[in-house]
């Protein structure tokens, strides 16, 4: 089983607080504009960035390229979109399409990131250093 499905428990995990539970959605806290809402402070923005980087970096094993990048943002919005529709049912929680936003671009960047380390290896590889390393050789 590949690590990005165990990171969605993750996610669910962190999302709470799972208490003060209301029984209408609260449609007037949602922040539909990314980036206008009061909750939107840099901390909680840069945390959602992060929070879905190890999703993108396990994420990007199968595709390559903008694919890959594209179907990992994909991925990490179809997981934070129903967090964040729970939201709107929990007092302490505030629905935002900030916090959407930031897990694509988080599993992007570490989808990119991947890539980057894979391309990296395989260029290493392509020159021979590890067979010669292997032997023993500098």
């Amino acid at each position: 089983m590949k690590v990005w499905k165990w990171w969605i428990l993750v996610v669910l995990a962190v999302s709470g607080p799972w208490y003060g539970v209301v029984r209408a959605p609260q449609w007037s806290r949602v922040t539909w504009i990314p980036f206008r809402g009061a909750e939107d402070k840099p901390r909680d923005v840069a945390a959602n960035f992060l929070l879905f980087l190890p999703f993108g970096l396990s994420f990007a094993g199968g595709a390559r390229g903008r694919t890959g990048i594209a179907a990992s943002a994909l991925a990490a919005a179809a997981v934070s979109l129903p967090v964040e529709t729970a939201q709107l049912f929990f007092r302490l929680r505030d629905p935002s399409a900030t916090d959407v936003l930031m897990a694509a671009l988080g599993s992007a960047a570490g989808s990119l990131a991947a890539q980057a380390f894979q391309w990296s290896d395989t260029r290493r590889t392509a020159r021979g250093y590890e067979t010669r390393e292997a032997r023993g050789e500098q």
